[in-house]
């Protein structure tokens, strides 16, 4: 009978196998171990980039007979943006924002109280109300903060303003959310700040800044339109045509909202633009 003679290398080995099972039975797989885990830093927020839907104030002597035309209707296409953006003040009617938790596991993350903080407010001065229609919308959850009042925000319940809710929103780890802010005023005077929310975690919690679309992203810049809000100017479907809607005298919202009525909508001509914003500004 032969006898089977072990190696010390065999037996060492056997000990180093041994323990790393028992590593795994109490820690679980290796890369279970190296997953990053809910922290309030695990919050990644950035701006949704919305080139076809925006709004711009527009010095009243800006020469729109030099608007780039689109081939895309009553939108705007790239050129047209970046030109309104060399002569105006981009104020985007909402605010898409694409928040997500970067952890792989762990705890949910909460992020609420969305908030404006550091307003400043300010006299606007006369400006055009040039509007690139929106193309419509995806799913999200959509908040009103009203800059001249109540500056924290809430959440719309099917779309209406007249049903809100406090904002929450909940994220698991590795799970991304969407947010439409749309920032409110009474037009009489402009505004500036910046959008906070609060992040939290089991017990941690932590204020972060909210990155916006917009010439700036670290804040916002939202102008007051005052008597001249009544009209919109946008984009036509001719050459060196628009398309313009007039408000009733007391209009001072950036966009149409259920309950608003429209007192005329017309095809204009750069000529009848300059009109109907000189009666304006002869106006009461």
């Amino acid at each position: 009978m032969s006898t089977a003679v072990k190696s010390p290398w065999f037996l060492l080995a056997g000990v180093i196998v041994a323990a790393l099972s028992l590593v795994v039975a109490i820690t679980g797989p290796a890369s279970e171990v190296s997953k990053s885990r809910t922290e309030v830093t695990s919050l990644v927020a950035e701006p949704v980039n919305q080139d076809t839907v925006t709004e711009f104030a527009l010095p009243l002597d800006t020469p729109l007979d030099q608007l780039p035309q689109t081939d895309v209707g009553n939108f705007c296409d790239t050129g047209m943006i970046e030109w309104l953006r060399r002569f105006g003040t981009e104020v985007p009617p909402y605010h898409r924002i694409s928040i997500r938790s970067a952890a792989e596991d762990g705890a949910m993350l909460v992020v609420d109280n969305l908030r404006a903080v550091d307003v400043n407010r300010y006299e606007p001065q006369p400006v055009m109300h040039f509007q690139c229609p929106d193309a419509g919308n995806a799913d999200t959850a959509i908040l009103e903060l009203r800059l001249d009042r109540d500056r924290t925000a809430l959440e719309l319940v099917n779309g209406s303003s007249d049903n809100t809710r406090p904002f929450a929103f909940n994220l698991e780890p590795g799970e991304q959310g969407n947010l439409e802010l749309w920032l409110l005023n009474d037009d009489t005077y402009s505004y500036s700040g910046r959008i906070v929310a609060d992040v939290t975690t089991g017990t941690a919690k932590k204020t972060v800044s909210l990155p916006l679309n917009g010439e700036d992203p670290a804040k916002f810049d939202r102008i007051g339109l005052g008597r001249y809000g009544r009209l919109i100017v946008s984009p036509g479907q001719t050459k060196d045509g628009f398309r313009c809607e007039l408000y009733p005298a007391g209009y001072s919202r950036w966009r149409p909202r259920e309950g608003d009525e429209i007192e005329d909508t017309f095809d204009c001509s750069l000529e009848k633009v300059r009109s109907v914003l000189a009666e304006i500004g002869r106006g009461p």
